[in-house]
């Protein structure tokens, strides 16, 4: 008998890069999805900028002004489009440009500066509409109706879709619960994950005017009744679904609802929908390191690489700047041992390769996790055995050992249940999590 492992890589980068912009400058930035507004705050400090009031004002303003979007450049590139992609990864595909993203910054509104009580700090407030932003992405033409699954369900003619997706939902396809998170782009998604509503159902003069949703942390329909009118198809989110966790999922009987009306299918074309959220998600200020555009690049770059090798064994993601490098078809070790079988050393050749990609600044913490098999100690030491395998291999194939760790867990971090032997199977992994230093 044999065991599988899969591999799944975590490229983390915990450092924040230089922007280029002058000494002095810093910037917040919110996305509001509720008010649907991108709120930054541009701060200068005088006297590091070599400023001085009040001859230098007009200066400060100027100095502002011309470093504002590189400022507020990688806050923008964070903002969640769909399920799988932030503006940065468009931006790397080529889809967009730095010109599109420079455009949507100036565009927006900006305060005359404020200056603090003791004349050394000026402080300018600049917003931006999501739908300058949205309004990239909107190419289709003429929208399309989604297909019909019948089930039977009894329906009427409706003003509006409200979709209650607050607190944790079952993630689709893996072992966790979460919060749905706002994006420009949600798809909603039936239980048989059939395909009821994306961007391109929606009339493109509509998209292109109003957002496909309207984002809300609150039930009271006074507030949005422009929206959904007096009569909505009140649904409760079943699911969660995408890397980012931003698609709801509803039944099977509430999408037939809409489904099966025209006049209802025609709330879809006209974007008359409308997701509760949890208040905590509304306004997002990433809690981890910003990374600028070379990020996004370099998983563009990294994705390729598996694509053009294991195109149907291994994937890249990068939820919260973190590029997931995840191996499909399991390396296999022999049963209650940490030795690995012949057949995997083409995978192996190709995972040192791509390591290797990411450049000498990195070290690598390799962690190994078994199925629970009610043999806590013996799984924990099998766990470690087998990421010590693993780093024994990628040192053969040219990455240092000092630049190694390991560590094991047994069943302590399980991503599926141990009920099958198929999610046995995905419980039994090595995790491989790349530090920048």
């Amino acid at each position: 008998m044999k065991y599988s492992l899969s591999l799944t890589v975590f490229v983390l980068f915990a450092s924040i890069f230089c922007y280029g912009y002058p000494s002095g400058m810093e910037s917040q930035t919110v996305q509001n999805w509720e008010t649907a507004q991108v709120d930054s705050k541009i701060t200068i400090d005088l006297n590091k900028s070599g400023l001085y009031l009040p001859t230098d004002r007009n200066a400060a303003i100027r100095l502002i002004q011309q470093n504002r979007s590189s400022l507020l450049k990688n806050a923008y590139l964070s903002i969640l489009v769909d399920s799988s992609h932030r503006i940065g990864n468009y931006l790397a595909e080529e889809k967009i440009s730095f010109t599109d993203i420079n455009t949507v910054i100036n565009n927006g509104k900006s305060t005359a500066p404020i200056l603090s009580q003791e004349l050394q700090t000026a402080i300018v407030y600049h917003q931006n509409p999501l739908q300058g932003l949205a309004n990239l992405f909107v190419k289709h033409n003429a929208p399309y109706t989604p297909s019909f699954f019948p089930l039977g369900t009894a329906s009427k003619v409706y003003t509006g879709i409200l979709i209650d997706a607050r607190g944790q939902l079952p993630v689709h396809g893996e072992y966790s619960s979460e919060q749905l998170n706002p994006c420009l782009f949600p798809k909603i998604w039936n239980k048989n994950m059939n395909l009821i509503y994306e961007k391109n159902i929606v009339d493109p003069d509509q998209a292109k005017k109003h957002s496909i949703v309207l984002y809300t942390g609150t039930l009271d329909e006074s507030e949005y009744r422009d929206r959904i009118g007096t009569e909505p198809l009140r649904i409760i989110a079943r699911g969660v679904f995408g890397d980012n966790r931003t698609d709801p999922i509803i039944s099977n009987e509430d999408a037939e609802r809409i489904l099966a009306k025209k006049e209802n299918i025609e709330l879809l074309r006209q974007g008359k929908i409308v997701i509760v959220c949890d208040k905590d998600t509304l306004q997002v200020s990433p809690t981890y390191p910003l990374v600028d555009e070379q990020f996004y690049f370099m998983y563009h770059d990294i994705e390729k690489f598996f694509l053009d090798r294991e195109p149907e064994s291994i994937s890249v993601k990068a939820p919260e700047n973190v590029i997931k490098i995840t191996m499909h078809d399991e390396i296999l070790f022999v049963a209650d041992s940490a030795e690995i079988l012949p057949d995997e050393t083409d995978r192996l050749n190709i995972i040192a390769e791509a390591l290797k990609k990411v450049g000498p600044n990195t070290h690598f913490l390799i962690e190994g996790h078994t199925a629970d098999l009610n043999r806590p100690e013996g799984q924990r030491i099998l766990s470690l055995q087998r990421a010590d395998k693993i780093a024994e291999e990628l040192a053969k194939r040219g990455i240092e050992a000092n630049r190694m760790q390991t560590a094991g867990y047994g069943a302590t971090r399980p991503i599926a249940p141990n009920d099958t032997a198929e999610n046995r199977a995905k419980n039994r992994r090595v995790e491989i999590t790349i530090l920048r230093d």
